[in-house]
């Protein structure tokens, strides 16, 4: 069980001390649903520094090269190596095109992160002509991987009753140089596409 449960808006610090490093963000749902999380790393003007830090389920920079003769065919290598950001910092989910199942994971290295980046975001997106007003009990949790200890938690109570798409949190750079993440829980119409404008 998770140290703290969020509401929307509410921040958790991580604290240096501590010694936080590596971090777990699970994305859950209930039901047949098929959700898709992706993650922006953000620069100072709020928006990409390039386009290897969109880390989502079809980006080509992944945690290994593409390699035929281990691979095979392009689509069984998008469909087993993780997407990966530029610094290599964080490590995305693996696309589970059939929905449901355990949800999706991304995994994050914070002393890998550039320090031109100032705010990590974390998104979903929500396919099938469905939108979060028909996912019920939509979550992320904040997970401290060295340890396992569940740190916070934030159910996505929000009636988005149209929306297809969603900011779900974020961590973010204080004005004390440390890590904080933030409940954000903003909805959007229009899918991934509606972010990708709002992010590059």
């Amino acid at each position: 069980m998770a140290r703290f449960n969020l509401n929307k808006g509410d921040r958790f610090k991580l604290s240096k001390d501590a010694g936080l490093n590596n971090l777990q963000v699970h994305l859950s749902w209930d039901g047949d649903h098929d959700l898709d999380s992706s993650t922006f790393l953000l620069g100072e003007e709020g928006v990409i520094n390039n386009d290897a830090d969109f880390v989502f389920y079809n980006s080509e920079n992944r945690q290994e090269p593409y390699d035929k003769a281990k691979h095979g065919a392009k689509r069984n290598y998008i469909a087993t190596v993780r997407p990966m950001s530029a610094d290599g910092s964080v490590l995305g989910s693996i696309d589970e095109v059939d929905g449901g199942g355990d949800g999706e994971t991304i995994d994050i290295c914070l002393d890998k992160v550039d320090a031109k980046i100032q705010e990590i975001v974390f998104v979903a997106t929500v396919h099938g002509n469905e939108t979060f007003g028909d996912v019920k009990d939509a979550a992320i949790t904040l997970t401290n991987t060295d340890t396992g200890e569940e740190l916070c938690r934030y159910a996505l109570n929000e009636a988005f009753a149209d929306e297809d798409a969603a900011e779900i949190a974020k961590l973010f750079l204080n004005d004390e140089g440390e890590w904080e993440f933030e409940a954000v829980g903003v909805g959007h119409e229009g899918g991934l596409q509606t972010l990708i404008d709002l992010f590059t």
